[in-house]
C-alpha cells in the first residue's frame, strides 16, 4: 500500500491511497471498510440463523470489534401452511414482504392469494412460468414445494426458516443465492431440500423432471 499527500498552502488537501494497483481516496477507503464490516456482520447472522434452523448447538464466536451481538432468534411456531399438495396450476412462494402466497392459474386467469398478509405481490413471472407449465403438462408440482425468484431470495436465512416452520420440504432458488449459504450446517439439507437453477429452462426441467 502506498499513500500520497497533496498539499495546498502547507495544508494537506487530499490523501490518495494505492493498494493492489487501485487508487482510492480516504473517503472511498472508509466506505469500503464500512461495506466490509456489514458483510462480516451479515455473514455471521446468516450462519447463526441457519444453525438455528438446523437445530445445531449454539457456538461462541468472537464478534467484530464495535459490532453488536446477534440477538437470539425467537422460538419457532410450526404449522402446515406449506405442507400441501398443489393442484395443477398452483405454485407457493414467499414474497419480498415475507408473506406466504399462492399463485393459481385457471382458465387463463391468474389469482394470487396472500395467505399471511394483505398486500398482493406483482413480481410473479417466475411462478407464472411454472404454473403455466404445470397446466401444459397437466402435472402439479411436488408437495410442500416453494419456488423463489431472485428478489424473493433476499434475506434467505429468514425465508428458509419460514419454509421450515410452515412445513415446506423443498425450495427452488436462483443460483446466485447460493452465496448466502456459505457456512451453513450440513444438517440444513436434511431439513429442506434446496435445488438451484440458473435459467428459467433449468427451473422447469428440475420442477417437472423434464429430460431431453
Amino acid at each position: 500500500m502506498f499513500i500520497y499527500f497533496s498539499r495546498l498552502g502547507g495544508k494537506i488537501k487530499k490523501i490518495l491511497i494505492v493498494t493492489k494497483g487501485i487508487l482510492l481516496t480516504m473517503s472511498e477507503l472508509s466506505e469500503l471498510i464500512e461495506i466490509n464490516k456489514k458483510i462480516v456482520k451479515q455473514n455471521a447472522e446468516i450462519i447463526h440463523l441457519l444453525k438455528k434452523i438446523a437445530g445445531e448447538e449454539e457456538y461462541v464466536e468472537m464478534k467484530p470489534q464495535g459490532e453488536e451481538f446477534i440477538d437470539e432468534a425467537p422460538e419457532m411456531a410450526f404449522d402446515d401452511l406449506l405442507d400441501t399438495s398443489p393442484d395443477v396450476g398452483e405454485v407457493y412462494f414467499i414474497d419480498e414482504d415475507e408473506d406466504i402466497c399462492r399463485l393459481t392459474v385457471k382458465n387463463n386467469e391468474n389469482r394470487v392469494d396472500n395467505l399471511t398478509g394483505s398486500t398482493i405481490p406483482t413480481n410473479i413471472a417466475c411462478q407464472e412460468l411454472v404454473a403455466n407449465k404445470s397446466i401444459e403438462l397437466n402435472q402439479p408440482i411436488s408437495e410442500a414445494t416453494v419456488i423463489l425468484n431472485l428478489e424473493q431470495s433476499d434475506n434467505l436465512p429468514k425465508k428458509l426458516r419460514m419454509c421450515y416452520e410452515h412445513g415446506a420440504k423443498k425450495v427452488y432458488l436462483p443460483w446466485s443465492s447460493m452465496t448466502q449459504l456459505i457456512g451453513a450446517p450440513d444438517t440444513l439439507m436434511k431439513l429442506l431440500k434446496l435445488d438451484f437453477y440458473r435459467t428459467d429452462e433449468m427451473l422447469l426441467e428440475k420442477v417437472f423432471n423434464l429430460s431431453d
